[in-house]
């Protein structure tokens, strides 16, 4: 197991026709055998978070820490990629179409025998498939080939880069188990980046929110999933709809569904997760509703609120275009964009 850290860490690539990108400065602590997702929108910096602490980019400045090793000053790489520990999962999986599965792992590590190959592959649900080159195997068992190689040579530390991108969506929980049980198994550090909070919280037990270069928020995934401390953290990952307030000056907001106190004076968002709003006959909120779908728990209603759309619990009797009332279920969620 690895711990990490990084100091300060920051990345500056120049404008080449476009607004160019700003990483940082981020500094972040991830104690060893955490496993840890780092989420947000595209083009975020995620990837490239995960790419520096591989050491397969460089930073303009700050430091990344390996247990109590400097392995990244700067532009400077103080530990090579290959002698991080580090297995990686890319993307589109990294594969060499002319070799079959076995070859791939005995080439990530000639020491390895031909049984031990095949015995890898069988823990990652490849049995069968040794010979089979990856034009032959689905998304699913490319990634689960990926997986395999990364690790090869007991690595410390394992990072994935959205490694369920191309897994049918009905497969994509399985494969998401078991990169969390090899994980714990071996007591790997785990660093996986995704779009998706679905995945993020199968397989992590620590979320990190970035957004455009900037670190919002980490902590442990259900506090953050239940307790965000941001809008957009609450929007992002715990799928909840932020309205927008309007301070009175008499140390209250005003929002849709009344107005709350709120002391200070930054600007905040009412953060309505699905669980947080439901249709009262006395509900302060006015909306209209867009439409009607099955979920796990009977149906959920989508309703437009001013500009926006809030999702409640609906009944049976409930139809698309019905004017309805929502009221706030506990306190106000008010949160700031971000800390």
């Amino acid at each position: 197991m690895t711990s990490i850290r990084f100091t300060d860490l920051e990345l500056q690539r120049p404008a080449r026709g476009g607004s160019g990108f700003h990483l940082g400065p981020l500094s972040l602590e991830l104690p060893s055998g955490t496993r840890t997702a780092l989420v947000g929108p595209s083009g975020c910096g995620k990837t490239t978070l995960l790419r520096l602490l591989a050491g397969l980019q460089t930073a303009t400045a700050g430091q990344v820490w390996l247990d109590d090793q400097l392995a990244t000053e700067g532009s400077v790489l103080l530990t090579p990629p290959q002698a991080r520990g580090v297995g990686f999962v890319f993307q589109d999986g990294g594969l060499w179409p002319h070799l079959d599965a076995t070859a791939h792992l005995r080439f990530a590590d000639p020491q390895l025998t031909r049984d031990d190959a095949v015995a890898a592959l069988a823990r990652v649900g490849l049995q069968g498939k040794e010979r089979r080159k990856p034009g032959e195997l689905s998304g699913g068992e490319r990634q689960r080939l990926a997986l395999a190689r990364a690790l090869v040579g007991a690595p410390r530390l394992l990072l994935l880069d959205e490694p369920l991108h191309s897994v049918d969506v009905h497969l994509r929980a399985e494969l998401a188990m078991l990169i969390r049980g090899l994980a714990e198994e071996r007591g790997l550090t785990l660093v996986l980046v995704t779009h998706d909070r679905h995945e993020a919280l199968a397989v992590a037990d620590h979320v990190v929110v970035l957004r455009e270069g900037q670190l919002v928020e980490e902590g442990a995934a259900s506090a953050l999933l239940q307790h965000p401390r941001t809008a957009f953290a609450a929007s992002f990952l715990a799928g909840a709809t932020c309205l927008p307030c309007t301070r009175n000056g008499d140390g209250t907001v005003e929002t849709p569904f009344g107005a709350f106190a709120c002391a200070g004076d930054a600007a905040v968002q009412l953060a309505v997760l699905p669980a947080d709003a439901a249709i009262s006959d006395t509900g302060p909120a006015v909306g209209r509703v867009l439409q009607i779908v099955p979920a796990a728990g009977g149906l959920v209603a989508t309703v437009q609120v001013g500009a926006m759309t809030v999702q409640v619990v609906a009944d049976s009797a409930l139809r698309p275009g019905a004017e309805v009332r929502l009221a706030l279920r506990g306190q106000p969620r008010l949160l700031p964009e971000s800390l």
